[in-house]
């Protein structure tokens, strides 16, 4: 037979064990959406425009030497240029000089992409809420068919 005092610290542990599951699928979702580093002092903004942007979705990383400096707020595209616009929120202690070049690129083989910032060497930089051009995503599926006309026409 069980006591009642054992019957409350089962129920207490058992409590205690489903409360902590609870707050691990939490975490777990939050860092699976990437919301689990979102700054509370907002950064500034910068907008860069790319011919192509290849799978960048919003909320995407923007790294600078493998660190995490920022984030895509929005991406939007440009009617009257048929360019798209990812508009960066770049966390307030980083300044990059204003010919940084930013570049979309891969971050693992099922495809997810990134906005990588190369420094520039001026002593400017980049203003807030400025508007830059980067470098295009390099599409996988363009390089295949681009070599296989190639092969196909020798």
């Amino acid at each position: 037979m069980q006591t009642k005092a054992m019957r409350q610290r089962l129920d207490f542990a058992v409590g205690a064990f489903v409360l902590f599951a609870a707050v691990a699928v939490v975490f777990i979702a939050l860092r699976a959406a990437n919301l689990t580093s979102i700054s509370a002092d907002g950064g500034y903004l910068v907008k860069v425009r790319f011919d192509n942007i290849g799978s960048l979705v919003t909320r995407s990383p923007v790294k600078s030497a493998g660190v995490r400096v920022g984030r895509v707020k929005e991406i939007n595209f440009i009617n009257d240029e048929f360019v798209a616009e990812a508009t960066l929120v770049i966390d307030k202690p980083y300044l990059f000089p204003i010919d940084s070049i930013f570049s979309i690129v891969s971050s693992n083989l099922l495809g997810g992409q990134y906005i990588s910032i190369e420094p520039g060497s001026e002593e400017e930089n980049v203003p807030e809420n400025s508007t830059v051009h980067g470098n295009s995503a390099i599409v996988l599926e363009h390089l295949i068919s681009k070599f296989l006309f190639d092969k196909a026409g020798e």
